[in-house]
């Protein structure tokens, strides 16, 4: 699962572009802005009790693959979230480089 939402990401912001040197330097950055978007609007969704077992999740092993498998079973379409989010910084960075230029 894990692999499949860095996938979206690296292909929607155009980080399989880069030099492979840079591909990982990227992906930390921008990968982890989607990750905190998709968060915010996930834990936004789930209800106090998903909340509580995620947290005590993330709590005794906080693997990424675990945690999204995880959250994949309490919102259905997280998937469709990450891709959202990565296209609105996407979206966001290419507005704020098209000002930089004015």
């Amino acid at each position: 699962m894990f692999d499949k939402v860095n996938q979206n990401i690296i292909q929607i912001l155009g980080i399989d572009k880069l030099p492979v040197e840079q591909q990982k330097d990227a992906m930390e950055r921008l990968g982890g802005i989607v990750y905190q978007e998709v968060m915010l609007r996930v834990l936004d969704i789930m209800s106090e009790e998903d909340k509580d077992e995620f947290e005590k999740l993330i709590e005794k092993n906080p693997d990424p693959e675990i945690m999204f498998t995880h959250l994949a079973t309490k919102v259905p379409n997280i998937d469709k979230i990450v891709e959202e989010e990565a296209r609105s910084l996407r979206e966001e960075s290419a507005d704020i480089m098209g000002q930089i230029g004015k």
